[in-house]
C-alpha cells in the first residue's frame, strides 16, 4: 500500500502539531527573575481559639509584589510562622488543584494579599504555654516573622522562590 502525497502531508501536519504541543513548554521559557517577587508578612490574625479549647487558629496574610514585567502566579506556598523567634508551626497554601487561570494573579508592580484560608492551628502544650497565652492576650504585641518557599510560575516556566519577612 502506497501512501499518497495528500496523506503524507496530512500525517506530517498532524505530527508537527503534536510535536509543537509536546515541546513548546520546553522550548519557550518566560525569562523572569524569581528574586523580583517580593514576599512581605502583611498581618497575622487570631481567627478562633481560647484557653478552654486548648488550640488557636492563626491566619497569616502575605503581601506579594511582582517586580517582573510578566504576570505570574503561584501554585504553592510552604511557610513556617514564628512568634517572638519561636516556631508556631508550618503550613501550606496550595493552589495546585486550581487551573492556572484561577490562581492568584501576580500582576507587574501591583501588590496582592494572599491569606491562608485554612489557617495555622496551634495546639496548647506545656512547652508553648507562655507563647499561647501571649497570643490570646495581646496578638499585636508579638513580633511575627515568616520563612518559606513558593512555586512561582508563568505559563511556561516554574521556579522556586525562598523568602523570609518580619512584621
Amino acid at each position: 500500500m502506497i501512501i499518497g502525497s495528500r496523506r503524507a502531508v496530512l500525517i506530517g501536519a498532524i505530527a508537527a502539531v503534536v510535536l509543537t504541543i509536546i515541546f513548546y513548554p520546553l522550548i519557550v521559557q518566560t525569562p523572569f527573575d524569581p528574586q523580583k517577587v517580593i514576599f512581605d508578612l502583611n498581618k497575622v490574625e487570631l481567627i478562633s481559639g481560647s484557653q478552654s479549647e486548648q488550640k488557636l487558629v492563626l491566619q497569616p496574610s502575605l503581601k506579594i509584589t511582582n517586580e517582573n514585567d510578566f504576570t505570574l502566579t503561584t501554585s504553592k506556598i510552604d511557610y513556617e510562622l514564628f512568634a517572638n523567634g519561636v516556631s508556631v508551626g508550618k503550613h501550606t497554601i496550595s493552589y495546585e488543584d486550581v487551573p492556572v487561570n484561577g490562581r492568584p494573579a501576580l500582576f507587574s508592580n501591583q501588590p496582592v494579599i494572599i491569606k491562608d484560608s485554612d489557617g495555622l492551628t496551634v495546639q496548647y502544650s506545656d512547652a508553648n504555654a507562655d507563647l499561647f497565652n501571649k497570643i490570646l492576650s495581646n496578638i499585636s504585641g508579638i513580633k511575627w516573622s515568616i520563612q518559606g518557599n513558593s512555586s512561582v510560575e508563568s505559563g511556561t516556566t516554574l521556579l522556586e522562590r525562598q523568602f523570609s519577612a518580619e512584621l
